[in-house]
């Protein structure tokens, strides 16, 4: 077997087919709640961009630090660290595209930062909001996100591929290159994560988010490395990577695995503790929606709770089946996890949001005489001695069956004894979900990533025969057995 991937046309053909499924899932989508401004179409381009970009250019970080740590476990699978970076040719000015598109009205992602814009400006934090997205200055920081991702994709494929990688000047070269680009990294991962995903909800922050989307397609990087590794094997190449290669994946896997729930922790504690409403507002709305309630505690559940009791374990490390099914199920987890961040703000049924907190509003104040009643008698039994509280205890439950009977109104819902005219069904609050339509949409993306990935692996030999730590990796075979 050759060391050169070779890019056939059954795959290509089956990559081909993925990508349309995933045009079907985005006509799908579109057709879904056109009043709402197809939100739920851009809500899974921005989702699924940002994702696959975001493992890409974790992909070029891999190599980066392994390099300026003189790692040399990591040479036999630099390449698929490298080519996971195809996608970002793409994926950094689809993202400029859909900021551009929120600015021109096209869509409403972006609607809270447009609100913002606009405003009377009465607060120096507010002030500052407003310069940070300055049109002219927000699109100009994306673009040139994508085009160091782009730049810094293309030459460190081309440089690393060199047949001279012993020369001690170009040895010194790679520590530069990689220094660089970790610079580069830090900068406009974090900054594109303000400027991509929290930024549709623009009056709440986070301190940490940088590093918690660092965490989160992190470990979706280290997962797809896995299943190329293992699929390419069973194609026959890399015939020198074995179990304890795959092991070191899935220690990695395992490790930020961990790292992002304590991220996921640290965040929600912090906020929640602190009680700031610009923080806890993320929370608030979320846990205020079943729906999203459910996701958030499922994305923890898959993403911490299956690595804690499946990959902490050595044997399950090294078992290609075991540690395939797990990261499978991990890139899917962490996808939960983005889409509770992106679909949530742009989804509200505005209409139906209002109306019901209008209508809670005047419950309130048409419960408001009933409420006053029963302190004042709670008051008057005090004074006179009376014990007995049945009185107030009726006019307390007038008060939660008012309050509901006018909620339930708003709702289309009836409360028990009574019905609506007709048996209207409640109003959708929000129109987000992951049904049909972001299954293909999401398998769409994944076969336009892999299609980047592959046309990219065979532009140069798999195993970086020239590499100076490469007999250092293959000793792998043999320290560990």
């Amino acid at each position: 077997m050759t060391d050169n991937f070779e890019f056939t046309d059954k795959l290509k053909k089956n990559l081909f087919i993925m990508m349309g499924i995933g045009l079907l899932g985005l006509v799908y989508v579109f057709l879904l709640y056109p009043e709402n401004s197809h939100a739920r179409l851009w809500s899974n381009i921005l989702a699924n961009t940002y994702y696959f970009t975001g493992i890409g250019l974790f992909g070029m970080f891999a190599v980066a630090a392994g390099t300026l740590a003189y790692g040399g476990w990591h040479i036999l699978v630099k390449r698929i660290f490298l080519s996971l970076s195809g996608f970002l040719r793409v994926g950094g000015f689809i993202l400029a595209a859909i900021v551009v598109l929120g600015l021109l009205n096209v869509h409403t992602l972006y609607d809270g930062v447009k609100h913002i814009i606009h405003e009377p400006v009465v607060t120096p934090n507010h002030t500052t909001k407003v310069i940070f997205f300055a049109p002219v200055f927000w699109v100009s920081r994306v673009f040139v996100y994508a085009f160091l991702w782009l730049g810094f994709s293309w030459y460190m494929n081309k440089f690393f591929a060199r047949t001279d990688q012993t020369d001690p000047k170009v040895y010194k070269h790679s520590k530069l290159l990689a220094a660089a680009f970790i610079v580069m990294f830090a900068l406009t991962e974090s900054a594109a994560s303000w400027d991509l995903i929290m930024s549709m909800d623009p009056h709440w922050y986070s301190t940490l988010f940088g590093w918690y989307n660092f965490a989160s397609y992190g470990c979706a990087a280290w997962a797809m490395t896995i299943l190329l590794v293992i699929y390419l094997k069973s194609l026959g190449y890399l015939p020198k990577v074995n179990e304890n290669h795959v092991h070191d994946l899935g220690k990695l896997l395992f490790g930020f695995s961990i790292f992002w729930t304590y991220l996921w922790f640290d965040q929600f504690m912090l906020q929640w503790f602190a009680n700031i409403p610009e923080e806890t507002s993320f929370w608030v709305k979320r846990f205020g929606h079943g729906y999203f309630k459910f996701t958030i505690f499922l994305a923890l559940i898959v993403n911490f709770l299956f690595p804690l009791i499946f990959l902490i374990k050595r044997g399950n490390k090294r078992n290609f089946k075991i540690v395939g099914f797990g990261s499978a199920l991990l890139i899917f987890g962490h996808y939960v996890d983005f889409f509770n961040y992106t679909f949530v703000e742009p989804n509200w049924n505005k209409v139906a949001v209002e109306e019901a907190r209008e209508a809670k509003e005047h419950a309130l104040n048409k419960s408001e005489t009933v409420v006053l009643y029963a302190q004042a008698a709670e008051k008057k039994e005090e004074v006179a001695g009376v014990t007995d509280a049945t009185p107030v205890v009726e006019n307390r439950e007038a008060v939660a069956t008012e309050v509901k009977k006018t909620e339930g109104e708003s709702k289309g819902e009836a409360i028990e004894g009574e019905k609506t005219d007709g048996e209207e069904e409640a109003p959708v609050l929000n129109y987000a979900s992951i049904n049909i339509g972001e299954v293909l949409v999401f398998i769409g993306f994944l076969g336009a990533f892999l299609f980047a990935f592959f046309n990219n692996l065979a532009k140069h030999p798999i195993t970086p025969e020239s590499d100076p730590y490469l007999k250092e990796c293959e000793k792998l075979t043999v320290t560990y057995s």
